[in-house]
C-alpha cells in the first residue's frame, strides 16, 4: 500500500496552492487514505485521499489534466511520458485525488523511530536475522549513506525508494519492538 509519494518541488507549490489537486502514477496502485508527500529530503505535505482512479492514459481527460495542475490533456500526456519512458497510450495509470493537503516540515527519518535511515541500516545489519535480500538493501543504504543513490545502485532509479522505506520500516520496528529491548536485557 502506498503512504509515501515523492514531488518535485514545482508540483509541492501547485500542490499546497490548490492548483494541483491530484497526481497520476504509471500502474495499478494500491494507496492508503493518507499520503506522506516527500520533496527534496523532507516530508513537505500530508495529504488526506479522496479518490483512487484507474485509466489507461488514452482515457486520460482535459478534466483529468487540470485536476492535476496541466493546461491540456496534451500537455499531460507529454510530460507523463517524458517522465515515465515506455508509457503507451494503452498502459494503466492511477489517478490520485486529494480531498486535503496540510503543509508539514518533517525529516523523512521521522518513520523510523527517530533513527536516520543509516544508524536503523547499521543497527539492523548487527542486530537483527534478514533476509539476504534485506541485507543488500541495507548494505546500500550503509554504503552509499543515501535512499536516493542506494535506489539507484540497486535498481537503476530513484523511483524504486519506496522498496527501500519498507524494509527500514521492518527494521525499525524489529529494533525498537524487541531488538534493542532484548539486548539491552542481556547487558
Amino acid at each position: 500500500m502506498i503512504r509515501h509519494l515523492m514531488m518535485s518541488r514545482k508540483y509541492v507549490k501547485l500542490l499546497l496552492s490548490g492548483k494541483k489537486r491530484s497526481t497520476i502514477r504509471p500502474g495499478v496502485l494500491k494507496v492508503a487514505e493518507k499520503v506522506y508527500i516527500h520533496s527534496e529530503g523532507r516530508i513537505v505535505a500530508v495529504a488526506e485521499v479522496e479518490e483512487v482512479v484507474y485509466k489507461r492514459v488514452g482515457e486520460l481527460t482535459d478534466e483529468d489534466a487540470q485536476i492535476d495542475g496541466f493546461s491540456s490533456r496534451d500537455e499531460l500526456v507529454a510530460f507523463l511520458k517524458r517522465r515515465y519512458p515506455g508509457l503507451k497510450d494503452s498502459s494503466v495509470v492511477t489517478v490520485i485525488k486529494f480531498s486535503k493537503v496540510e503543509e508539514v516540515d518533517m525529516p523523512e527519518d521521522a518513520h523510523y523511530g527517530g533513527l536516520t535511515p543509516v544508524e536503523i541500516a547499521t543497527l539492523a545489519l548487527n542486530k537483527l536475522e534478514l533476509s539476504r535480500r534485506e541485507r543488500e538493501i541495507l548494505k546500500a543504504v550503509v554504503e552509499t549513506k543515501s535512499l536516493r543513490k542506494a535506489a539507484l545502485k540497486l535498481f537503476g532509479t530513484i523511483e524504486k525508494r519506496g522498496v527501500i522505506r519498507k524494509v527500514l520500516r521492518k527494521a525499525a520496528a524489529k529494533l525498537i519492538n524487541g531488538g534493542l529491548e532484548e539486548k539491552n536485557r542481556d547487558n
